[in-house]
Order: structure tokens, then C-alpha cells, then sequence
């Protein structure tokens, strides 16, 4: 007769956990991300890393945020280039993206000038740094799970647009949502999650904008565009 088992074999158990975990390191390649702006992009990235994690499709190290120091593309830039931590540096990463919007300079203040644009551009490539530019910011992209836009529109007028889209599709949810709190991580988190459905829209949407320029391809007059799906695609192909 069998004798039964009276113990949990740590041993064994402790073999597939690392197995598990060097499964999840080799399916998803390490991602290092520097953004513009403080909270809302950050949000949205941290977002689909703690889907991932929760999902159990990455380990909490797979995807870094790099410390936010400026709000200007090219600080933004050096936001990345500056990163150590545990003793890796932004070369560490098999994939290295900043996320940075073109904002044209206003008459009334904020913006960028287009130098400060084009030199984080050209640096970006010499460093072997991806890009994930929108023009004119990062709201076109959320846009873009709604409606395929390829004429010019303003800041303002794509945070107005956002709004009306969302409030449209669940009025319960953003009821009181206003271009104030829009980039705030509560307003953040529950557009990402009502637009997660629609995400394939979007990365459709943004891969054909950047097509129709074709030859004539210029991110800083490109009003509008995004290259912030091919970030996404990187991430969300792991979660749809």
C-alpha cells in the first residue's frame, strides 16, 4: 500500500515558481519609459504593467518608469539617459521609449519650441531611443478608439472632443469629468479601463494616420499623429 504524502515538497515548488518566473522574463522583453508629463501618460503605461502583473505575464521589474525630472522633450530624453537603478541603466533595456508631445507654444504660455521637439527627436535616434510622440498631445491618442481623425485640431479642442466621446459612452463613470481632471490617476485609470475594449481601434486608427502621410512624413507638422500604439503594441499584445 501507498504511503500518502504528509508534507508540501518546498523543494519542488520552489523549482516551478522559478521556472515560472524566468518563463515570464523571457516572454516579455524589459522596457524602460520616460514621459512628459507627470501623471496622466505614466498612469496610462503603469496601468497596463499592473494588468500585466496581475495577469502574471510579467515580473514587477519587466517594465520601469523612469524618475520624472523635466517637462520638455529634450529633458525628457535625459530623464531616460539618467536612469540607474539597481545597478541598471537605461542600456540595460531591450526596449527604450520616451513619450513626448509636440504642444505647439502657446500665444498664452506652455508649449514647446519646435527646436526643443526636433533635437529630442534626432538625440532619441543617436542614442537608440524609441519615440512615442504625439502631435499635438497625448489625449489624440485616446481620440483615436473613437474616431479616425486626420484633419488638423488643437490641444483644447482634442481634450474637448475626449470628453464629449467619453461621457457619451458612460455618462455614470465621467459625469464629472472636466479638461482640470482629466490627467488626474483617478480619471486616468478609469479612462484606461473603459477604453481597453476599443484598443485595437485605436492602434488601427493611429497606424493608418502615420501611413497616409507616407513621404511627407514630419512629426512636427504632423497634425495629427501618434506613434504612442507602437508602445502599446509592444505592451498590449501581451493582454488582448
Amino acid at each position: 500500500m501507498a504511503r500518502k504524502k504528509l508534507y508540501t515538497n518546498n523543494k519542488e515548488k520552489s523549482k516551478d515558481d522559478f521556472k515560472r518566473k524566468k518563463q515570464i522574463k523571457e516572454q516579455v522583453k524589459s522596457v524602460l519609459i520616460a514621459c512628459e508629463d507627470k501623471i496622466s501618460s505614466p498612469n496610462y503605461f503603469k496601468m497596463i504593467i499592473k494588468k500585466l502583473i496581475g495577469d502574471k505575464k510579467i515580473t514587477q521589474d519587466s517594465l520601469v518608469i523612469a524618475k520624472h525630472e523635466h517637462v520638455n522633450p529634450k529633458g525628457v530624453l535625459k530623464d531616460l539617459l539618467n536612469h540607474k537603478k539597481d545597478d541598471k541603466t537605461y542600456k540595460d533595456f531591450e526596449h527604450r521609449w520616451i513619450v513626448i508631445d509636440r504642444d505647439i507654444a502657446r500665444v498664452n504660455g506652455g508649449g514647446h519650441p519646435k527646436d526643443d521637439f526636433l533635437t529630442a527627436l534626432s538625440e532619441a535616434k543617436s542614442k537608440k531611443v524609441e519615440v512615442a510622440y504625439s502631435n499635438d498631445c497625448f489625449e489624440i491618442w485616446y481620440l483615436l478608439h473613437f474616431v479616425y481623425r486626420d484633419t488638423a485640431i488643437s490641444r483644447d479642442d482634442v481634450i474637448k472632443e475626449v470628453i464629449k466621446k467619453l461621457k457619451d459612452k458612460n455618462f455614470a463613470t465621467f459625469s464629472k469629468l472636466n479638461k482640470e481632471n482629466i490627467k488626474t490617476k483617478e480619471m486616468t485609470e478609469l479612462i484606461f479601463n473603459e477604453l481597453l475594449e476599443l484598443q485595437k481601434t485605436a492602434i488601427k486608427n493611429a497606424k493608418k494616420l502615420l501611413e497616409n502621410y507616407a513621404d511627407l512624413h514630419n512629426p512636427e507638422l504632423d497634425n495629427p499623429s501618434t506613434r504612442v500604439f507602437e508602445l502599446v503594441e509592444i505592451l498590449s499584445n501581451k493582454i488582448l
